[in-house]
């Protein structure tokens, strides 16, 4: 391996809906190719909307597991003509993007899992049972949050997830053994699975779930970091390249 450009020759197709600049130019700084080939899609959901987007003040936890979900969240602040400070209840979340993403539109987190996913979230997330929850999701959230609290879990979908395939032509195209794919969700896993040429490549996780939703799927050898970000999952890639 080349330690001063480890992944040079190496291509990282990253399926999510959004690629950050400094992850692109972090791949790059590694000697890697970042392509950018979303398997799926989010939009705003806005039915039957304001009347939720209200009463979720009166909440005493709010609770964010993705970054999309602050997104859409954050176009209703400015539809609607709101402020962080309209909110007094606390904030949860799953995973430090996610956490970044609400402070920046000025929220105070007062919780976060020690791994970012919804399962440990229940175990570690405990609020009194009497205490009001919303929990601003998409509409394919499992109801692991819902299902797993004590409190009153109201759940407000704001945002929709649509899966796409108008992008594997071209992902089909780069497949090779010194191509990686990396999925964040269980979604992107079943779009690439049902239109997947039969050529080699490796793939890597961002979550158990969605390493579950590959085992599931029959790929082997899949990468997947004990933390669940992109950058993680790109430095545990460099590393198992170092002991190969």
């Amino acid at each position: 391996m080349n330690n001063t450009n480890p992944l040079a020759g190496d291509t990282l197709v990253l399926t999510g809906t959004s690629v950050t600049k400094a992850i692109a130019e972090y791949i790059q700084k590694l000697g890697g190719q970042a392509v950018h080939l979303p398997l799926i899609e989010v939009v705003e959901r806005t039915a039957e909307d304001h009347e939720k987007f209200i009463a979720s003040m009166d909440a005493e936890w709010l609770i964010f597991t993705s970054q999309s979900a602050v997104r859409f969240f954050k176009q209703k602040l400015i539809r609607y003509g709101y402020t962080a400070a309209h909110w007094h209840g606390k904030v949860a979340v799953v995973g430090e993007k996610t956490a970044a993403a609400l402070s920046a539109i000025g929220f105070t987190i007062d919780f976060m899992p020690s791994i970012y996913s919804a399962d440990v979230f229940i175990k570690e997330f405990q609020p009194a049972i009497v205490e009001k929850c919303v929990f601003f999701r998409g509409n394919l959230a499992k109801s692991t949050i819902p299902d797993g609290l004590n409190c009153d879990v109201e759940c407000y979908t704001v945002y929709d997830t649509v899966q796409t395939a108008r992008h594997m032509p071209a992902l089909n195209e780069l497949l090779t053994e010194r191509v990686t794919i990396i999925f964040a969700s269980p979604s992107a896993v079943e779009v690439f699975e049902a239109h997947k040429a039969s050529k080699p490549y490796h793939v890597a996780a961002i979550g158990h779930i969605t390493k579950t939703a590959l085992e599931n799927a029959g790929e082997m050898n899949i990468i997947m970091p004990h933390t669940y970000t992109m950058r993680a999952v790109i430095d545990e890639l460099v590393k198992q390249k170092g002991t190969n």
